[in-house]
């Protein structure tokens, strides 16, 4: 049973995404109506491709099916979006660890949805949404962060006012603090070293990492 699972949705992509290969080895690779066609891109196969169908060409499904691809294709009207299927699928197929790409971009109500959704599965699996160079994770108890020293780091509260807030390894420590909800104090906080702890007593905080790679010209390389 695999793990791990990318999910590939339909919306903004990088030239190259430059943390790609933050992907492991060998996972459940679902890709998300339309976004399918992403995936050769970088050189991935779906195992699953799900939702209601209505971005991504007959033939192409076709193709995908004469290749042993699980298609799961739900109506047009439903009560889930095209991503929360995936996500249900992932953790259906014993995936606890969860990365997604393509869920920012276009509509300004799908954005907002697609990072508050994750929301939902906190219990059930680690979900990180990846933009070009920012990767989107939700804290709840306590969380590691990898990167470079001067890494760009937002805490955001999204679920009322985060207590207990306690950092190491920003170089503006919150030392047991409280970040209210629709206050700046936690945007823009910076890694001091190569990593850092965070730990909350309630709430979650959505964290925003912004990685340090060029992204001129589609060259997107770690600096």
């Amino acid at each position: 049973m695999k793990r791990e699972a990318c999910i590939f949705l339909n919306g903004r992509y990088a030239k190259r995404e430059p943390l790609i290969s933050r992907v492991g080895d060998d996972p459940l690779v679902i890709g998300v109506d339309g976004g399918t066609l992403h995936l050769a891109t970088f050189d991935l196969k779906p195992h699953i491709i799900i939702g209601d169908m209505d971005s991504i060409p007959e033939t192409d499904l076709a193709d995908f099916t004469s290749q042993n691809v699980q298609i799961l294709q739900h109506p047009t009207e439903k009560d889930e979006t095209d991503f929360e299927l995936a996500l249900d699928q992932a953790i259906l197929s014993g995936c606890r660890k969860i990365l997604v790409f393509g869920a920012l971009g276009g509509r300004s109500d799908q954005l907002i949805a697609n990072i508050l959704l994750p929301m939902a599965y906190l219990d059930q699996a680690i979900i990180n949404i990846f933009n070009g160079a920012e990767e989107i994770s939700y804290i709840h108890s306590q969380s590691k962060i990898s990167g470079k020293a001067g890494d760009v780091i937002s805490l955001i509260p999204i679920s009322g006012d985060v207590r207990g807030v306690m950092t190491s390894g920003l170089r503006y420590p919150l030392n047991f603090e409280t970040l209210h909800l629709g206050k700046s104090r936690g945007v823009s906080n910076e890694l001091s070293f190569t990593g850092a702890t965070i730990t909350v007593s309630s709430g979650v905080l959505l964290c925003i990492h912004t990685h340090q790679v060029d992204l001129v010209s589609g060259k997107e390389e770690e600096r």
